[in-house]
């Protein structure tokens, strides 16, 4: 196997293996440019802090506390098609767009994995860089360009994170890891194909891509499934986050049958990885949640359910539905004193 394909591989799995999933969506096919989209109105305002405090928070006329062993990793799946031409970086805002986001909450008490998938399209507050690279407030945005702003890498991640943590209600992130959504191709060629049912009609793609057919897809091929939107259906990142969910549990089951041939792999694949990704976590962090994690329960990846619109410029934008980020956290991360 070639180093590029070792690289490429060591990405994906290096994910699964923190997720206890297989995040191969780190993908998320980018369809229009960051300045085009940047005609949206500005808002300054601070997101709600109400989870900032860790004690105890009251809602719905219950009392909760936050569960004492958690630990929330976000990853994300970076497109940069088109930015790394631009050298010197231009206005602070090459990063590419995070078109895959998910938040994984360990729960090392109940041993269960949460994931919460974001929809790319979800209208977030995102810090906003000028041409100086000062941070000049924020704006209502798709959450996926708040990975645009920033002078390197780490900024990027930074200020995705800053935009998700606004989203909900102010809750705290332990760590982050940003892939690129390359690894798809490769990743399914090395596991020699993955076979998945198709879930909605994609015969506008591929012919043999029928609804409720079953195929083996290979590298090219697995990265136009989990990439296609405009073709498919309503056209809306709902309905490929869906496809992204079907492969993700194709991959896992072969992810899981390697790791089973060699136990010595996870501790190969974080010494090979660390060039690979951009993480505020160190190697021995990432084993350790590794070594805990791998053995909990995966529970189902949950998204927030709410409304598409499309702007006057036509794109579209999702609004979670009235109070679900805070429901989401309450079911999950915290428990009814």
């Amino acid at each position: 196997m070639d180093n590029h394909r070792k690289t490429v591989l060591l990405r994906a799995v290096i994910i699964l293996l923190i997720a206890g999933a297989a995040l191969a969506a780190l993908i998320g096919l980018t369809d229009r440019s960051w300045s085009d989209r940047y005609q949206l109105r500005e808002n300054r305002e601070t997101g709600n802090q109400a989870f900032m405090d860790e004690g105890i928070v009251e809602w719905n006329g219950e009392r909760y506390r936050k569960k004492p062993a958690l630990t929330l990793i976000l990853l994300g799946g970076i497109d940069k098609d088109g930015t790394e031409a631009a050298s010197p970086r231009v206005n602070y805002r090459n990063g590419g767009q995070a078109d895959f986001l998910m938040l994984l909450a360990i729960d090392h008490g109940e041993k269960k994995i949460h994931q919460l998938q974001i929809d790319r399209d979800t209208m977030a507050q995102v810090t906003v860089l000028g041409v100086y690279g000062n941070e000049t407030g924020t704006r209502e945005l798709q959450i996926c360009l708040a990975h645009s702003f920033g002078a390197n890498p780490e900024d990027n991640a930074r200020y995705t994170v800053r935009a998700v943590r606004t989203l909900l209600d102010g809750l705290e992130i332990d760590g982050y890891y940003m892939v690129d959504y390359s690894a798809v191709p490769a990743l399914t060629d090395v596991l020699d194909g993955i076979s998945v049912k198709i879930p909605d009609d994609m015969t506008a793609v591929n012919p043999e891509w029928y609804k409720g057919h079953t195929i083996t897809l290979t590298g090219k091929e697995a990265e136009t499934f989990v990439r296609t939107r405009k073709t498919v259906g309503s056209g809306t990142n709902a309905e490929r986050m869906e496809r992204q969910a079907v492969y993700m549990r194709s991959v896992i089951d072969r992810i899981h049958q390697k790791l089973s041939e060699d136990q010595d792999f996870a501790s190969e694949l974080v010494s090979a990885f660390h060039s690979a990704a951009v993480t505020d976590m160190t190697d021995q962090r990432l084993m350790e949640e590794i070594s805990k994690a791998r053995t909990y329960e995966v529970l189902p990846v949950d998204r927030l359910p709410g409304s598409y619109t499309q702007d006057e410029s036509g794109f579209i934008e999702f609004y979670p539905e009235g109070d679900s980020v805070t429901e989401w956290i309450m079911n999950h991360l915290y428990s009814v004193r």
